[in-house]
């Protein structure tokens, strides 16, 4: 008997704990069901994580000064659980169905995915990435929808979008469209300080357009030939010095020595001369400070935005001094003009071409056949 009143016992304090336990809610909060389990995406960026419980993912966005706390989380589910909701951040349906972006880098992305379609919207069509996009453009399939904050915020709520992607900035503000019940989500692909982390924002866009694995395969492709062409400068002994930039109202804009483009240097087997400043962002310097340490560099490279080639000429006009730097004397100035040039629209998912460009010029018998995309000696 005693031990029939011990099982009884038993079994009532279970029933107990179990009342008190109560069903597993996570899904409805969000916060203990992801704490231990991350994918490897991303391999590079700084900028997001991807979180997975097999189920639902949870895609976190982080500020380039705090990579420890998330600033956006985004719950990503499936139709079928489109009535969980969670209590630390918003959640999106995918793949998503329609969406409007209003970053030309973000266009590559999605064509890239061959998602192009997908887009119902965009800050301007002048940054045409594909003739898809253009068709649809002109078929107002895809709407222009304003630029920088100056929004035509009537036409993109009537667009109903799943979302809007945007690339953040220190004191935007989109309360306009978050009052309209519109999802906003920040893709800070720019912010990357190494190429192949700016290219990898194509995983950002692929798991929520459902082309997680195609654009994993997208970037393990950019990563392998990136990495092969950076090898052909590994052994170089005697390695050209290079500056970067020119003046603007006054005063010179240097890439800091760990921004993408200092990045981009190293990895092409140059040294620039300010690659030991420790700055991610540009540095503000006076022409003099310029003059003094790259009058003699072997490189200059800068981007322009020109109705023709830009030449020699151009440049001197700008500043007689520019005709001083040895980089000039000697016709050593790699220029891209980003009128011609799909760089701020392509670029950013084609590091290996920009890298294969440097090379090219650099060591011109590494790349023998390298036909060049974007950089190109100025005439």
């Amino acid at each position: 008997m005693k031990s029939l009143k011990y099982i009884i016992f038993f079994l009532i304090t279970l029933l107990i704990i179990a009342s008190c336990i109560g069903p597993d809610h996570s899904e409805d909060h969000g916060q203990s069901r992801f704490s231990n389990f991350s994918t490897s995406n991303p391999e590079i960026a700084t900028g997001f994580q991807i979180k997975d419980d097999g189920n639902i993912k949870l895609l976190e966005i982080f500020h380039p000064w705090d990579a420890m706390h998330p600033a956006y989380k985004y719950y990503l589910i499936k139709e079928n659980n489109k009535d969980l909701n969670f209590d630390d951040g918003d959640k999106i349906i995918v793949p998503v169905k329609s969406m409007v972006c209003l970053s030309a880098t973000h266009l590559s992305f999605v064509d890239a995915l061959d998602e192009i379609d997908k887009i119902s919207g965009v800050s301007s069509a002048d940054f045409v990435v594909s003739s898809k996009f253009q068709n649809l453009v002109e078929t107002e399939k895809i709407k222009e929808i304003g630029i920088g904050d100056h929004f035509k915020l009537e036409e993109l709520i009537d667009l109903a979008p799943d979302l809007v992607m945007v690339s953040p900035k220190k004191g935007q503000s989109f309360e306009p469209l978050l009052n309209a019940g519109l999802t906003i989500i920040p893709n800070g692909d720019y912010l990357e300080s190494h190429p192949l982390g700016r290219a990898e924002w194509i995983k950002f866009v692929g798991v929520l357009t459902g082309k997680e694995k195609e654009a994993i395969q997208i970037f393990d492709s950019i990563k392998n030939e990136y990495n092969k062409l950076k090898t052909l400068t590994q052994d170089v002994e005697d390695k050209p010095s290079i500056f970067s930039g020119k003046q603007y109202g006054g005063f010179w804009n240097m890439p800091g020595g760990e921004s993408y483009v200092a990045q981009f240097f190293k990895d092409a087997g140059v040294n620039y001369l300010w690659a030991n400043n420790l700055g991610v962002g540009g540095i503000t310097l006076d022409f003099e400070t310029v003059y003094d340490k790259a009058l003699n560099a072997d490189y200059w490279r800068f981007i322009v935005y020109s109705n023709s080639d830009f030449t020699f000429q151009m440049l001197r006009n700008e500043d007689e001094r520019y005709s001083n730097f040895k980089a000039f004397r000697e016709k050593k100035i790699l220029v891209c003009n980003t009128l011609s040039k799909p760089y701020f629209q392509k670029g950013l998912l084609e590091p290996q071409i920009i890298l294969a460009d440097y090379i090219h010029i650099f060591y011109p018998e590494l790349l023998p056949d390298h036909q060049n995309v974007y950089y190109e000696l100025m005439k």
